[in-house]
């Protein structure tokens, strides 16, 4: 049953005009989905709300809680790029040290570029 599923899901996403990152990318949000949300009405979670990600200062929204270590990383400059989204999910606390996203780490270069691209397309 579970094979076929995904045969179906692949077709419906190619008819689509969907390719595989972006599968792949929405596959891979669901770990962050726990901590964050894309929906501009959930704000009580335990990550900070990713709409409009791309392009804002880290630790920047004022209705959320950032590790100091996060807001002090937004005023030295931080930014949220493809580069640094990148480099801060392949290991969040060598990239922001005192980051609360402690042993969260996507070590997969392809599910990294998977899942910005996706955030870039569902989160601009």
């Amino acid at each position: 049953m579970l094979p076929s599923l995904v045969l179906v899901l692949v077709a419906l996403a190619a008819a689509l005009g969907a390719d595989a990152q972006t599968l792949d990318g929405a596959r891979i949000f669901q770990r962050c989905y726990a901590c964050h949300s894309l929906d501009p009405n959930e704000r009580d979670l335990t990550g900070p709300n990713l709409l409009g990600l791309f392009g804002r200062r880290a630790g920047a929204l004022d209705d959320f809680d950032y590790s100091p270590a996060m807001r002090a990383a937004g005023r030295r400059g931080l930014v949220w790029s493809d580069d640094t989204l990148d480099r801060f999910l392949e290991d969040p606390e060598e990239f922001v040290p005192g980051a609360r996203m402690a042993g969260v780490r996507l070590q997969d270069p392809g599910e990294r570029r998977a899942l910005v691209q996706w955030l870039k397309r569902e989160a601009p």
